[in-house]
């Protein structure tokens, strides 16, 4: 209910009121009382036809400028009049509908609701040649712009000075934009007052409105297409960053700094450019960055580290105050007393493998003289060396370490002669093992499947944990490998292991058998681990890869070593598996609806043994005892040199729900297919 409708009620309700106060009145013979409240009750009556608080019209066009469109608030009719030449038509017309003009003209509208009225609203309204209404000044209707177009002026950076409009990141400015606009007549003409969005370039197509404003909030617009670009290297700035530079040093892109200049201005560290050449010669080397087709050249100074042996700097007695190193570099010391110690520090940028060796005069004793420690940022030991007397060099077992800070200790017991130390490093990628990776639950390093990975045992109490992940069940082998050695003693041991307790897959590999591929495993989807330990200890290298393959829904799903989580087969289909381990026992379930004879099928690859391999049952839901085939059997024995394919018959089985139990007779990891049939 409007407002004005609302006052209405309640000013009938009051003159009703005072009629009937009259007449109450007139009873009681107050004749005058009557006269008042029926004076007061007109009055109050007629006051609504004087004051009244109708909102005014709106008096708008159609988007397309075809025709007037008159609007007010809702349960209040519209009426209008037009006004053309100064000749006022004085008809007021009900509003049902936008409308037409067939001239310029003078529109006026109100709103009603029964006898209340609003004020008049007036609006002029311009008729153009092609007969679009506009509303604007009388003076210039033919100014009235009816369509703009935008145009983007591309300014090339001055290098240097100032960038480019044109490049991802810019914040357009308006004097970049050029605006015409179409006027009623026709006429050209450039437009100023424009606004646009938005004015942040991004890479690639940029669309950016361009709007002008007409009269009573109403606007036209155009779209502006602009390529925001991403600026061109110009110029290259290089520096070397790194330490020492021996003959035979490698170079990469980690010992150089690199800067761009590009053609908007602005200057960024690049990455992806190429060095050349990698390998320095001894003395003056002129080493080329390339990027983008651009090249700058740096000046370095290669030196033979053979000829070059840096001197320790005392006081080093605390590893707060060790002395700083470099990898492959040696270094001098002595200690002065049994007490003294000597810290170094070194940082290791990428991960790699390294060795501690330590040189010092023959002294005619078989007695331990030095005993250096190879520690982590913790302080913890890596790798350890003693060195007696009569073993002038003496290196330590190899350890794999990663990016960050370590320290050497040098302790004796006890020589003054000088001792000579250097850490003998090599880089490796992330196909190579990551210390530390003792802990199967914290430290396990991830890796991929089909992928070579090499390690070694550091120490004798070193193990080693790989992990990886199966999304979907799949079959899995183990490839391992080493450099051969004369010893047939085993030297290292490898178990893979699931989440679960308890090892999956086991093997052993000996010095002299250097190549070695575990039996296949067929896993469901999950996280694993590969643990490899000494046997007897080596710090040679070994290399695995975790191969895989996947199978479909034909192949037995591990584990189902146990009727609870046997591997569902249906009648008239096969299945493949395999007996994993000495351990593994596999069983297979299908459903009856109905009584049936079931005949069951088993196939292999034929190889040259009489032995039996496999033995297999048939068992039901129902029954503790494997049930006996039409040849009075309850178990099925297989053999290597079997035919391909062993079929026995179950007569009569009631419906139900039936097992085949498949285990070892002598272990055989080859595959085995299963084959029911009605």
């Amino acid at each position: 209910m409007n407002s004005v409708i609302f006052k209405l009620i309640c000013e009938s309700i009051i003159f009703i009121a005072a009629i009937i106060t009259a007449i109450v009145s007139n009873k009681k013979d107050k004749k005058v009382l009557t006269i008042f409240a029926i004076i007061a009750a007109i009055a109050a009556f007629a006051s609504s036809f004087i004051f009244n608080d109708v909102p005014k019209p709106n008096i708008n066009r159609e988007p397309d400028y075809s025709a007037v469109v008159l609007s007010a608030d809702d349960g209040f009719d519209i009426e209008y009049r037009i006004s053309t030449n100064g000749d006022s038509s004085n008809e007021w017309i009900k509003y049902d509908k936008p409308f037409k003009l067939e001239r310029s003209a003078i529109i006026y509208a109100r709103a009603k609701t029964l006898w209340y009225k609003s004020e008049e609203e007036y609006r002029a309204a311009y008729l153009s040649e092609n007969g679009l209404v506009y509303f604007g000044s009388a003076e210039e209707p033919s100014d009235t712009i009816l369509s703009i177009s935008a145009s983007y002026n591309i300014k090339d950076p001055i290098v240097n000075k100032q960038a480019g409009n044109h490049y991802e990141g810019y914040e357009i400015k308006k004097e970049d934009i050029k605006v015409t606009g179409i006027t009623i007549n026709g006429e050209e003409k450039e437009i100023k007052n424009f606004s646009y969005s938005p004015r942040i370039l991004k890479l690639g197509k940029n669309t950016i409105k361009v709007e002008y404003s007409i009269a009573d909030e109403m606007s036209i617009s155009s779209n502006l297409y602009v390529n925001g670009d991403s600026p061109a290297l110009i110029k290259l700035s290089s520096k070397y960053i790194g330490g020492n530079v021996y003959f035979d040093t490698k170079l990469d892109s980690t010992n150089f700094s690199v800067k761009g200049t590009y053609e908007d201005g602005t200057q960024k560290d690049i990455s992806g450019f190429s060095v050349s050449p990698t390998e320095v010669k001894e003395g003056k080397n002129i080493i080329t960055i390339t990027k983008d087709g651009l090249s700058d050249t740096v000046e370095i100074n290669a030196i033979d580290r053979e000829t070059i042996t840096e001197n320790e700097v005392e006081p080093n007695d605390e590893i707060s105050s060790a002395n700083d190193i470099d990898v492959n570099v040696k270094y001098s010391g002595n200690l002065k007393d049994e007490d003294d110690v000597d810290y170094y520090r070194l940082y290791i940028k990428q991960k790699g493998n390294i060795y501690i060796k330590l040189s010092h005069p023959k002294i005619d004793d078989g007695g331990t003289f030095w005993n250096v420690s190879f520690l982590s940022q913790d302080e913890e030991p890596i790798v350890e060396l003693n060195s007696t007397g009569k073993n002038v060099d003496t290196t330590s077992s190899k350890a794999r370490v990663s990016a960050g800070v370590y320290y050497i200790k040098v302790s004796n017991y006890y020589s003054k002669e000088k001792y000579t130390i250097s850490t003998l490093f090599e880089e490796e990628d992330d196909l190579y093992e990551s210390e530390p990776n003792d802990d199967l639950n914290n430290e396990a390093m991830i890796i991929e499947l089909d992928k070579k990975y090499t390690g070694n045992l550091t120490t004798e109490d070193d193990i080693d944990y790989y992990k990886f992940t199966l999304n979907e069940k799949r079959k899995v082998w183990i490839d391992y490998s080493h450099q051969k050695t004369s010893t047939r003693d085993t030297l290292w041991s490898l178990s893979l292991l699931g989440d679960s307790e308890g090892s999956i897959l086991s093997l052993n590999s000996t010095g002299e058998n250097a190549n070695i591929t575990s039996d296949g495993v067929r896993l469901p989807a999950g996280n694993y681990y590969l643990k490899i330990k000494d046997y007897y200890w080596s710090d040679m290298d070994y290399s695995f890869c975790i191969n895989s393959k996947k199978e479909g829904d034909d192949f037995e799903t591990e584990e189902n070593n146990d009727y609870g989580t046997a591997t569902k087969i249906s009648i008239n289909s096969s299945i493949t598996g395999n007996v994993q381990s000495e351990d593994d026992v596999d069983f297979y379930r299908f459903d009856l609806k109905n009584s049936a004879s079931i005949n069951i099928s088993f196939s292999h690859e034929q190889f040259d043994s009489r032995d039996t391999y496999w033995c297999y049952q048939l068992y039901s839901a129902k029954s503790s005892e494997a049930l006996k085939n039409d040849g009075d059997d309850t178990t099925v024995y297989i053999k290597g040199d079997s035919s391909n394919t062993i079929s026995n018959n179950w007569s009569s089985l009631k419906s139900g729900t039936y097992f085949i139990k498949v285990y070892k007779y002598y272990y055989c990891n080859n595959d085995y297919t299963i084959s029911l049939s009605d």
